[in-house]
């Protein structure tokens, strides 16, 4: 019997120094029925800064690639016509200037395939300039959606990303990611993980994620964005899973005190631009501090932010 097929799906963007690899880990792949779709993104006049020809040469070798051009666009429409383009049961996501381990896309279905579950999760490998910091492995897991939703409110595990995961293609029926905005993944990762029955964890690091200076994940705007996402996310959560709203309190002051130190950090801070964090902040203060679910580091900042919120600059500073 033929394994059903895997669409691997990768947006590609102004990431000419790294695409290459990420485009050999998928060629290299040891899951057997493969397709290799790569979204590449180009400015408006049609040019960009190699990637396209990079594609398109290595789909000349090998039949399974299939490269889709979308001019001058967010991350968002190039995912929505990735899976538009994509013929698989199952579906894969490497980032451009990431790459996977050859027995990835097999590890995870094979997950799935044991376990019954809509969608599996894996490791990573955190790969910095100078080092690699791989996830702590551990015992595979089988979860439900309330478990998957938990372990992203309390930091446990894995999060929102779509490059850790296989999924059931028919999971993204109905649920397109957005065009406008940043962090379209956690919108309908979010959604999906509110709405399946089972998830399987395997924490062997099979992925490896590129830390660049220049990640648009360490800008003021990104965590503004990663805020109202994630306010998304637990209005979803607290409705399906109201047992766990006091998780949702504790990540969204944790969110809303990033933003403060985000500020702090990139010299924007005034009362005014960190006015609605701290109000939220302080409003949800006792709650937080009372609970036994925020850690220590967590409920010093808040102390700070119900004292002097400027004063987080210093631990700011030293992270």
């Amino acid at each position: 019997m033929s394994l059903p097929k895997i669409s691997v799906i990768s947006i590609i963007y102004q990431v000419a120094p790294y695409v290459e690899k990420c485009i050999q880990s998928l060629c290299a792949q040891t899951y057997e029925n493969l397709e290799i779709v790569l979204v590449v993104g180009t400015d408006a006049d049609g040019k960009d800064d190699g990637c396209l020809a990079i594609a398109e040469r290595y789909a000349e070798n090998d039949e399974r690639i299939k490269v889709v051009q979308i001019l001058a666009a967010g991350t968002g429409d190039a995912r929505n016509l990735g899976l538009a383009a994509a013929e698989g049961e199952y579906i894969g996501w490497v980032d451009g200037d990431d790459w996977a381990e050859p027995d990835m896309f097999e590890k995870l279905y094979d997950a799935i395939n044991y376990s019954g579950a809509d969608i599996a999760v894996c490791g990573k490998i955190a790969e910095y300039p100078d080092r690699s910091v791989p996830d702590e492995q551990r015992s595979m897991r089988n979860l439900t959606g309330r478990d998957a939703c938990k372990m992203i409110l309390d930091g446990s595990g894995f999060f929102f990303h779509c490059w850790d995961k296989l999924f059931k293609a028919s999971l993204f029926e109905g649920n397109p990611f957005p065009t406008k905005g940043q962090l379209e993944d956690r919108y309908v990762i979010g959604r999906i993980l509110t709405n399946v029955d089972s998830v399987v964890y395997t924490t062997t690091p099979l992925y490896h994620f590129r830390r660049r200076n220049d990640s648009i994940s360490h800008t003021a705007v990104s965590a503004e964005e990663n805020t109202k996402a994630d306010e998304a996310f637990c209005e979803i959560v607290s409705e399906r899973y109201p047992e766990l709203k006091p998780y949702c309190e504790v990540f969204l002051t944790y969110d809303h005190i990033t933003c403060i130190q985000v500020q702090l950090l990139n010299d924007t801070y005034s009362k005014k631009n960190a006015e609605k964090h701290i109000k939220y902040v302080r409003k949800h203060a006792r709650s937080v501090l009372e609970g036994d679910i925020a850690n220590r580091n967590t409920k010093i900042k808040i102390r700070i932010v119900q004292a002097y919120p400027a004063a987080l600059k210093l631990i700011t500073r030293k992270q």
